[in-house]
């Protein structure tokens, strides 16, 4: 598994690379979004350092050392993550698996690798690891995980080597999804697109089936507002975002990426670069028959980002949804 096989992090990966052909470090951060891919670039460093053949590419992969790393059997790498059903990592796991272990020298490659969920770590977990960490034996090399750096000490953070994980680009991710074979080209389109660049995000909402029901009835929503009636979207239409309640700020941001597509076609009605194509010739027709403006579209974003603050204000979720779905037919009505 070379960096070059995973998706996205280019520069994530130049770094890693350097460091397997330089001088590696003693204690990696690998601070990013949850679902980034932290844990998998951590993973495939790893198997770099314990590599025989390492390149800038990463392990050859064929060599025994990456063979017992494939099959998760190298005695010189250790993991040390959240256990299902638990809310961190116990002060004496780390103890017993990390400190009692560092001090044995490597079996089979020249260093020992840790791969430590940071986020898991608490205060007293972490000053049990400060004092091998600023003072590590040689063969050994820390890799740490973790989504908010402010989970971590600051004597810890000052004493690792960051690499710092971003939003991969839409097509980065939906060339990722594309791969897996449960996906049929829509899904992996469009929740690439609602992803925000994490690739563990768009897979899971993508084999959740959430995703293309919500698509599918926003988009029904947002495309009858100008013949809707006001009775049917206080009754029926709100129903809906009650039910979904939990679900609500992704159900506006789903809203917000369909005004997109209308603002797309408003300006030119034969463009190709909407997040659904199949929509296309329906929003044309609306757009035409109510006489919607880009001001409109841009007046009914606006009514979404309102109710969006009023929810994370604490505001009353009936009123604000009924005020947003009232507005929203307000701005698309007047044709």
């Amino acid at each position: 598994m070379g960096f070059s096989s995973l998706y996205g992090q280019n520069q994530v990966k130049q770094r890693l690379g350097a460091s397997i052909i330089g001088e590696s470090g003693h204690a990696f951060l690998f601070l990013g979004p949850k679902g980034i891919g932290k844990k998998t670039f951590a993973r495939a460093f790893a198997k770099a350092l314990l590599c025989q053949n390492p390149t800038i590419d990463g392990a050859c992969g064929t060599c025994p050392c990456c063979h017992y790393f494939d099959e998760h059997t190298h005695p010189d790498y250790r993991e040390l993550l959240i256990l299902k059903g638990e809310r961190g990592i116990k002060v004496a796991e780390v103890r017993s698996r990390i400190l009692g272990d560092v001090a044995i020298m490597a079996q089979i490659a020249s260093r020992k690798v840790y791969l430590i969920d940071g986020d898991g770590l608490g205060e007293e977990g972490q000053n049990a690891l400060l004092k091998t960490i600023e003072e590590p034996p040689k063969h050994v090399v820390f890799l740490v995980v973790v989504s908010d750096k402010s989970k971590l000490l600051p004597t810890v953070l000052s004493r690792m080597v960051p690499i710092l994980f971003t939003p991969n680009t839409d097509d980065e991710v939906i060339s990722c999804l594309r791969e897996m074979d449960e996906l049929d080209e829509k899904t992996a389109r469009l929740a690439g697109r609602f992803s925000n660049g994490i690739i563990g995000y768009a897979k899971d909402i993508a084999l959740s089936g959430w995703l293309i029901e919500a698509w599918e009835k926003m988009n029904e929503l947002v495309l009858s507002l100008p013949t809707v009636s006001r009775t049917t979207l206080l009754t029926e239409t709100f129903e809906y975002f009650d039910h979904e309640k939990e679900d609500f700020g992704e159900l506006l941001t789903l809203l917000q990426m369909i005004l997109g597509d209308m603002a797309v076609l408003c300006e030119d009605s034969s463009s190709d670069s909407l997040r659904d194509m199949d929509k296309k010739d329906r929003i044309n027709r609306i757009l035409a028959a109510s006489a919607i403006t880009i001001s409109d579209i841009h007046a009914a974003s606006q009514d979404i980002m309102i109710a969006s603050k009023a929810w994370k204000m604490n505001g009353s979720f009936e009123c604000t949804v009924c005020q947003m779905l009232l507005s929203l037919k307000k701005e698309f009505s007047h044709g």
